[in-house]
């Protein structure tokens, strides 16, 4: 293969780079709630514009070797950094910087220092090897919750896998043909297939973006439903009760005290659980329209804690429980409080609603280095284990009435597991039945 034919592929795969790189940059604009493809069109945008500085300077200038190092290998690290994000994983920075500038430092040594054409072509082809590996892993490794995306990945992988193993030819036909003019041929090929390689890959992450665009939709549909049947049922309902009620006192005159004294019991209860169910509603809708808008404060959690307390006074006397709360000294936590505050409501009223009469509900916050802890628990029924792992899952949300006939929605725990996630935090559930349950949540440290 002749240099012109090859610097015609490399100049066919820079303007490939470049055009997938805008369209990634046009999907970014239109899709930004997915993650990736601001990196990935960065990525394509760097391999194409090293690959034109490698046609555009002469072969043997030093700029030429170390900017186009530079760009294609950045180029590629940064792609990998898309996937990271596209997977919602922490992006290793110091693999994205360090890979690269080992590259640059390495073609700065091995061309001015210790000049070596050949080790510093088996140096950068084995960045780019430990770049294919670990995108591998990437591609093979996928949680439960998207394995719908499982066949476009094993694809992706595949064609970093044709990659890696045309690099790892690379490198031994490097060590077996010393000569000059091979050298410079392979590392060209090179070049041309990690922009072959962002051609097919991106096509690749298109697919999966608009496969995680559709689902998006479709959880927002569900959500959706969700939320009507909630207020035409759940709602309704309460509210309708509450309405009978008001008309059996304002009808029935022959009432004793005790019969109307049960009626208002009922009144209150009613309606404590009307307003706490409308606030979750109002409270999951607003974070639903727009969670750009989070705004992240270092909170007094006891403080919190405290101010809530006061809002269930009411039904803990109702059903004579016993409400306590153990606190560690400074416990402070760093998220959105009108979340948090949800969360702490939600899980000390489910805990009055199932604990029968006479029982105890507990909350205690504990503090270590990078975590609190907050835990809310009872005495009451329980949860059974059938159900114990499915009671965060909106789409499997089951209603059960409390112990003094208390109804819900089963919105409550769903927003909990939702809020604790956007905060950085974790929740988890103990339970047995006719035993208790405790409700486990892990939140980051504010100081």
């Amino acid at each position: 293969m002749d240099s012109l034919s090859l610097n015609i592929i490399i100049f066919i795969a820079s303007g490939i780079s470049v055009i997938m790189g805008l369209y990634m940059l046009f999907l970014h604009n239109s899709a930004k709630s997915v993650k990736g493809p601001i990196y990935w069109a960065v990525g394509n945008l760097l391999i194409g514009v090293g690959l034109m500085l490698r046609l555009i300077t002469p072969i043997d200038d030093f700029m030429s070797h170390t900017e186009t190092t530079l760009f294609v290998t950045f180029g590629l690290y940064v792609y990998l950094a898309g996937i990271w994000s596209f997977k919602k994983k922490e992006i290793k920075r110091w693999v994205v910087i360090f890979f690269p500038l080992f590259d640059l430092v390495q073609t700065l040594v091995f061309f001015h220092f210790l000049p070596s054409r050949r080790i510093r072509i088996v140096l950068h082809i084995l960045v780019l090897v430990i770049f294919s590996a670990i995108s591998i892993y990437e591609m093979l490794q996928l949680d439960a919750e998207r394995k719908y995306l499982r066949k476009i990945f094993r694809l992706n992988a595949l064609s970093f896998i044709a990659f890696l193993t045309v690099l790892i030819a690379g490198m031994a036909f490097v060590a077996m043909y010393p000569q000059q003019n091979e050298i410079d041929y392979a590392w060209m090929i090179a070049y041309g297939l990690a922009g072959g390689l962002m051609t097919a890959l991106t096509f690749g992450f298109l697919s999966a973006v608009n496969l995680q665009l559709y689902m998006e939709l479709a959880e927002q549909l569900k959500t959706k439903s969700k939320f009507f049947s909630i207020i035409t049922h759940d709602l309704r309902g309460p509210v309708g009760t509450l309405m009978g009620f008001v008309n059996l006192l304002n009808n029935q005159e022959d009432l004793d005290e005790q019969q109307r004294l049960k009626v208002m019991e009922n009144l209150e209860i009613l309606s404590q659980s009307s307003f706490h169910l409308l606030q979750n509603l109002l409270e999951w809708a607003n974070t639903s329209v727009d969670i750009s808008k989070f705004e992240e404060e270092v909170i007094d959690l006891n403080q919190l804690i405290d101010s809530n307390i006061k809002f269930f006074q009411s039904l803990t006397l109702l059903k004579s429980i016993r409400l306590e709360f153990q606190q560690d000294e400074d416990v402070y936590v760093k998220g959105n409080s009108k979340m948090i505050e949800t969360v702490i409501r939600n899980l000390v009223s489910n805990a009055i609603k199932f604990t029968p009469r006479g029982g105890l509900v507990t909350i205690t916050s504990e503090k270590d280095t990078s975590r609190v802890r907050l835990t809310v628990g009872d005495t009451g029924v329980g949860i059974e284990p059938k159900r114990l792992g499915k009671i965060f899952d909106m789409e499997n949300t089951h209603t059960t009435n409390g112990t003094n006939g208390e109804s819900g929605s089963g919105l409550g725990l769903a927003l909990c597991k939702d809020f604790v996630t956007k905060n950085g935090g974790t929740i988890r559930v103990e339970s047995q039945v006719n035993a208790g349950t405790r409700f486990i949540v892990d939140l980051p440290s504010g100081r």
